[in-house]
């Protein structure tokens, strides 16, 4: 460096050093962020199918021919595919616990259920499933649900039973005896391991449950997350109900406990729909 840069250099005025005292204070806790209930995220428009529910009584031979068939169709062969690759990359980036991490900020309730009915012509349709009663017998929903007003409920885990039964006790102690409004419930196992347990609770269940859901309560041992989707039933720890009306059309959803708006709502819209149907 050259002598004049050198004096230029020394020149130049130091900053002073800040030395901040130091405090024995301790820091304010961070609170806890509170759950987002009912504000979690938007309440779903559209659910369900767009064309009405097919019953497939189709036996296991007759379906494996119509699957062989379809893999000859190209463009639904490719559908199908696509489709398929799409749910398994979903399923693969999933974390999971990301159904109980979910349950933290929301507390089971990720938006409360609309005052409305959806009218019938943007109204999807309940899917058919097929699965077993109580009596061990194959079964399909779209023949409990056509001709009658229903409140379908869906629960996949023992956390989600408390969520229907706040909505099914009110329903049932006010429509129990009045022809054509009734429950149907489903109790859905994906695991394959749990499904045999299940199946063994099966006397249990049918001996707990009083006659007017007994004669209505499904099980289905298979995995429809696909199809839960569409019905926007993305958790599996809740509990989900949805009004049906005679032509199996959802005109209403609500999941988690059951606040006293949405009992009243819904007993108003059964009845609504029960003395139209009439």
């Amino acid at each position: 460096m050259l002598p004049a840069a050198r004096l230029a250099a020394r020149a130049r005025p130091t900053r002073p050093i800040l030395v901040r005292p130091f405090s024995t204070k301790p820091e304010a806790p961070v609170a806890p962020q509170a759950p987002q209930r009912g504000t979690f995220r938007p309440t779903p428009s559209i659910l369900g199918l767009r064309e009405p529910p097919v019953v497939d009584k189709q036996s296991w031979l007759q379906r494996k021919k119509q699957k062989i068939k379809d893999f000859t169709d190209y463009e639904k062969a490719f559908a199908a595919h696509a489709a398929e690759r799409r749910h398994l990359v979903e399923e693969a980036t999933k974390s999971y616990f990301a159904d109980a991490h979910e349950m933290r900020k929301h507390g089971g309730k990720m938006y409360f259920a609309p005052t409305q009915l959806t009218k019938p012509e943007k109204s999807g349709y309940m899917p058919d499933f097929e699965g077993s009663d109580l009596q061990r017998q194959t079964t399909h929903t779209t023949d409990k649900l056509l001709g009658n007003i229903t409140l379908m409920s869906f629960v996949y885990a023992k956390f989600g039973e408390d969520h229907v039964n706040s909505f099914i006790n009110p329903f049932l102690a006010k429509f129990k005896d009045v022809p054509g409004v009734q429950t149907l419930e489903v109790n859905v196992q994906e695991n394959y391991l749990k499904q045999y347990i299940l199946k063994a609770f099966v006397p249990s269940i049918r001996k707990s449950l009083p006659a007017e859901r007994a004669d209505n309560y499904v099980l289905l041992y298979k995995d429809i997350k696909k199809t839960r989707k569409m019905l926007d039933m993305t958790n599996e720890y809740i509990g989900y109900v949805f009004l049906i009306d005679q032509d199996c059309k959802i005109r209403w959803m609500a999941h988690g406990d059951a606040t006293p708006e949405e009992i009243a709502n819904m007993l108003a819209m059964t009845k609504y729909l029960s003395d139209k149907r009439s």
